[in-house]
């Protein structure tokens, strides 16, 4: 969400609350007060289905995602030279595989090099990118380039439709080809896969474990415990041998960068209602509320060093009494340590997604977030709206 947006919804909690309650405001997912990690560099939320976003999200002629059409629709193509997917059982090792509620997501990250990989068809050519199959001849396709997996990350509801439906979950595996293997990339191009989820009376064990380590506060990270599996492999539908539909398109968040080459499994992967209702618990509007304070108070005294070092601002009144009003957390330094989401739906120049973990410097005025307090109180999502095609192809065939 823009500075500005945020600091009016502070402004409009600070009129609407009573003068001695406490503070109380319905923040949108990404938002909370109590995240750990508000995003630094990229300030969106999905208030408006990313209708209200900027840039190239608002230009972009190759947007995602899109809505697959019935098949013999003259949006079709013929069939493209086949991606292969392999991923195996994501093994902790303690560190490395790590479990966050990044803000924008509930994401699974890891170390790719060790469990999977892709393999994209092309041309071989010094100007090869992953675009090949889509603009060339089945014919010219001589070389593969070898990619692998960084991580997944979910959306409810899901971001592409089939036949302008929707399904309740969508997962979403960002692999990387590196530039090593096809030079026309650059530092890299990103082949992201599609998996939508159904709801069925049972639960699915992957997502099952995914949840146990998922964390209500934005920005919470956890490490999987050494020796836990995750088994990636288990979530694409029929083992993987359904139909997959393919197709140019980009980021679904801002900066909403072209370029991307989509895999999208046109058969879905399964989840129950009770593990739905958890994800989109996760991501719920929440209410906040500080505690040990009050969010409207009247002073003489302009300088409140406690309430300063809380993170809010004072307003003169035309009486000379101050209001007091908390400030949105991306507006406030964060003195505490943090995940800073540093991945490609958030940096046009980084095309991987990676993270780093940063100290913020100490700031005697930082803001606390564990000064608030949140609940969930009204289910959230986090997908942008169906894109238009301008004029492109999708490509649909078995998967090997």
């Amino acid at each position: 969400m823009a500075r500005s947006s945020l600091l009016a919804a502070a402004l409009l909690c600070a009129l609407i609350a009573a003068p001695s309650a406490v503070l109380g405001c319905m923040w949108v997912y990404g938002t909370a007060p109590d995240g750990l990690a508000p995003p630094s560099n990229s300030h969106y939320d999905f208030a408006f289905d990313g209708q209200n976003w900027q840039g190239e999200c608002a230009s972009g002629m190759q947007q995602s995602p899109i809505d697959f059409p019935k098949a013999g629709n003259s949006g079709y193509a013929a069939s493209a030279p086949r991606t292969g997917f392999k991923y195996d059982d994501l093994v902790s090792d303690g560190e490395t595989l790590v479990v966050m509620n990044t803000g924008h997501n509930i994401q699974v990250q890891f170390d790719g090099t060790m469990f999977g990989e892709i393999l994209v068809p092309n041309r071989g050519l010094p100007e090869s990118t992953v675009h090949d199959v889509l603009n060339y001849p089945a014919s010219e396709m001589t070389s593969m380039a070898k990619g692998y997996p960084v991580q997944f990350h979910f959306h409810t509801k899901s971001e592409h439709t089939m036949e302008g439906v929707y399904f309740p979950l969508e997962m979403h595996i960002v692999n990387v080809v590196p530039g090593s293997e096809l030079p026309g990339c650059g530092a890299m191009c990103i082949v992201p896969v599609g998996v939508m989820f159904r709801e069925t009376l049972e639960d699915n064990p992957v997502i099952e474990t995914i949840l146990s380590y998922a964390s209500m506060r934005e920005g919470e990270v956890t490490v999987v415990p050494k020796g836990v599996s995750i088994n990636l492999s288990e979530l694409i539908p029929a083992s993987g041998n359904g139909k997959v539909l393919q197709y140019a398109g980009s980021l679904t968040t801002p900066p909403c960068q072209e370029g991307f080459l989509w895999h999208v499994f046109a058969q879905a992967s399964y989840m129950s209602r009770k593990q739905l209702d958890q994800i989109m618990t996760i991501m719920s509007f929440k209410e906040c509320t500080l505690a040990n304070e009050t969010n409207s108070t009247t002073h003489n005294d302009m300088a409140d060093p406690e309430i300063e070092a809380m993170g809010s601002r004072k307003l003169q009144q035309a009486d000379g009494t101050i209001k007091r009003f908390m400030l949105p957390a991306d507006q406030i330094k964060n003195a505490r340590t943090h995940y800073e989401h540093a991945h490609a739906h958030e940096h046009a120049d980084d095309h991987a997604h990676a993270h780093s973990r940063s100290m913020a410097a100490t700031d005697p005025e930082a803001f606390d977030p564990d000064a608030y307090e949140c609940k969930p109180s009204a289910y959230g999502n986090n997908a942008r709206r169906i894109q238009d095609m301008n004029a492109r192809k999708i490509y649909r065939y078995a998967k090997a």
